[in-house]
């Protein structure tokens, strides 16, 4: 009896093995096939604060997020988190290191080499991939929410090593749209 038991666990563990890698490897085929979206958002902070806007991501390494009810903007390329003003200016920047979104906005990600899947789970209309981050600590991580059918990211939920979490859910996306690369060029004031 312990025999089948043991032989029933294992044959489970590896149909859900098999199972999660085929809706991590659909999830990373259908991403890498999004050149570039757009649509609205809506940011909750670690403090609460609820900010909307508009997103544009180009691959590869570009987005910006233009606030409604705030004054500056962020835009990202492969080195920097540039914060601009709402004419475009630049008012400060940080590098971006091996930020989720450089990961995410790539030419061609693999998520399960990119990060360490620890959960996935199905919860009503979503696929939730639970990943971390490329640390020892295991402190800095994130949940991708997929859309069930569509396999579209709809909102993510980034966790730092404070238990920190940042919200940003994404709705009216377009993928695969014209977006010119002037959006995300950053302005500077000649002194």
């Amino acid at each position: 009896m312990k025999t089948i038991i043991l032989i029933s666990l294992f044959l489970f563990s590896s149909i859900n093995y098999v199972l999660s890698n085929s809706i991590v490897s659909r999830i990373s085929d259908n991403w890498n096939q999004i050149k570039s979206m757009s649509g609205s958002f809506v940011q909750t902070d670690p403090d609460g604060e609820i900010s909307k806007g508009i997103f544009f991501f180009l691959k590869p390494y570009k987005s910006k997020f233009e606030y409604t009810n705030k004054t500056e903007n962020i835009i990202t390329n492969q080195r920097l988190l540039a914060i601009v003003d709402s004419e475009g200016y630049h008012v400060d920047s940080y590098p971006i290191g091996n930020n989720i979104l450089k990961k995410l906005l790539s030419n061609e990600i693999d998520v399960e080499s990119e990060f360490e899947i620890r959960d996935i789970i199905e919860a009503d209309n979503f696929i939730v991939l639970q990943v971390f981050m490329d640390d020892k600590t295991g402190d800095n991580y994130a949940k991708f929410f997929f859309d069930k059918n569509s396999l579209i990211l709809k909102k993510w939920e980034i966790y730092d090593e404070f238990q920190n979490k940042t919200v940003l859910e994404f709705t009216k996306t377009k993928k695969n749209i014209s977006i010119s690369d002037n959006l995300f060029k950053v302005k500077y004031k000649q002194n």
